[in-house]
């Protein structure tokens, strides 16, 4: 074979796979971008605080602290004067995907910011799926911290008045903020939208 025809043929077959691999690409990319413009323009909001616990007490339908019973109410003093109140909840964020592509979100970052000072951060790596034309998924992060530590030489009042905001979130003086960073994987890597804010406020 001369080297004019190994030319022809090498040029047949290069024009070939570039084909194959264009279409592939282009299937590949329509697939990813409509994945991406669901992620993009999927509408989060704070859904609220749910099973929270202070010093291991439950307050699952408790509105008011001090009204928790002498025993418990005893045991969170106690916590407090020997400097250990622990918290923990589940932030409850709601995404809602409006698009008529399913998203699939690969994780994300939060930070829980109170009266704009960041307290807390963490990270979700479990996948979430949002179902498309309006559908939606709750989100759960679990926040834990020390009570103490955030409302160092604060009253125990004021402490109280916190727990309290926690249990009626409505329209208040305190703002507590999650910031969430939804991520979802193209191509093996993780790609992140910005922090989104996402505000509550507390009584």
């Amino acid at each position: 074979m001369t080297d004019l025809k190994k030319l022809k043929r090498l040029k047949k077959i290069g024009i070939k796979y570039a084909f194959v691999a264009i279409a592939c690409l282009s299937f590949l990319s329509c697939d990813v971008l409509g994945g991406v413009a669901s992620f993009v323009n999927c509408k989060y909001e704070f859904a609220g605080f749910a099973n929270p616990s202070v010093a291991g007490i439950n307050l699952n339908n408790v509105t008011d602290i001090q009204k928790i019973g002498a025993a418990s109410l005893l045991k969170l003093t106690a916590g407090i004067l020997a400097g250990n109140l622990p918290l923990t909840a589940t932030v409850n964020v709601k995404a809602v995907n409006p698009n008529s592509i399913a998203a699939q979100i690969a994780g994300l970052d939060w930070a829980l910011d109170l009266n704009s000072s960041s307290v807390l951060s963490g990270t979700l790596n479990n996948q979430v799926s949002i179902p498309a034309n309006g559908g939606s998924s709750v989100i759960p992060l679990t926040i834990e911290t020390d009570l103490l530590k955030l409302f160092k030489g604060e009253s125990k009042d004021n402490i109280f008045k916190f727990i309290n905001g926690l249990l009626n979130t409505g329209s208040g003086t305190s703002d507590v903020t999650i910031r969430i960073r939804p991520s979802v994987m193209i191509g093996g890597q993780k790609i992140s939208t910005g922090f989104i804010p996402l505000t509550k406020s507390l009584k």
